[in-house]
């Protein structure tokens, strides 16, 4: 019994130093993937990108479908969360080029925008949608609209106002609420997506100059955005009533 233990013991540690291995070639296929893609040979990219995710699954003991941000520590692993959201990014792209592989490409965006949403790449990942939709690529424009939809627009980040008043704060929800109602709008999303260019950079100049945030914050931001509060209460409230 206990040689029988030993054995498999042995078999699981080589089996483990194995898929180390892979995980330490695994840019290998994702830096193919995108020289494929930018080479427009797209089934090829496909196939080194499931390469790259399924090293990935295989080293975190999991199935591809499953990869999750959770898996991965958010700091360190920053630019391979990025390089994950890239991956399904064009995946969805590939697959939105087929009538017949359209649930592949959902399932891709979805990853998309869970691999995006939370990070400081979030703005990234949005423009990238909706420049692509801008220049009417895709075959399924409501499918990335939608992704875009969830990172930009229904997300609850407020960065700078939630950095001013909390989360809760009934400022912050009219804030969250206007960016709601002007999003069916063009002019709407360049605001919004001012806003997201913007604040997230203040918010690192904060945590960089931790002293300077209660005098940006009490002297210029939290005045500025009462005030802007105050004034489009109005619109929000009327907005709310007849939605």
């Amino acid at each position: 019994m206990a040689k029988k233990k030993t054995d498999n013991n042995l078999k699981d540690e080589k089996k483990r130093a194995q898929v180390f291995e892979l995980y330490r070639t695994r840019l290998t296929h994702l830096k193919r993937a995108q020289a494929l893609v930018k080479d427009d040979r797209m089934a090829l990219a496909v196939e080194s990108y499931t390469k790259y995710l399924g090293v990935l699954a295989l080293y975190f003991d999991t199935t591809e479908d499953k990869l999750t941000p959770s898996l991965f520590d958010s700091e360190k692993d920053m630019t391979e969360l990025l390089l994950i959201s890239h991956a399904y990014w064009d995946l969805a792209k590939a697959f939105d080029r087929s009538p017949n592989l359209q649930r592949d490409c959902l399932r891709c965006l979805e990853q998309f925008v869970k691999f995006s949403i939370g990070f400081k790449y979030q703005h990234v990942n949005a423009q990238i949608i909706r420049k692509y939709n801008n220049k009417k690529q895709a075959h399924n424009p409501k499918a990335f609209d939608a992704a875009y939809q969830k990172i930009q627009i229904n997300s609850k980040r407020c960065y700078l106002a939630t950095s001013c008043f909390g989360s809760d704060d009934i400022k912050t929800e009219t804030l969250r609420h206007f960016k709601l109602a002007i999003a069916p709008f063009e002019r709407g999303r360049d605001f919004i997506d001012f806003y997201y260019l913007y604040s997230p950079k203040i918010i690192s100049f904060f945590e960089r100059y931790p002293n300077s945030k209660p005098v940006f914050e009490t002297l210029f931001f939290k005045p500025l955005l009462s005030l802007f509060c105050f004034l489009i209460r109005p619109y929000v409230q009327h907005k709310k009533t007849h939605s």
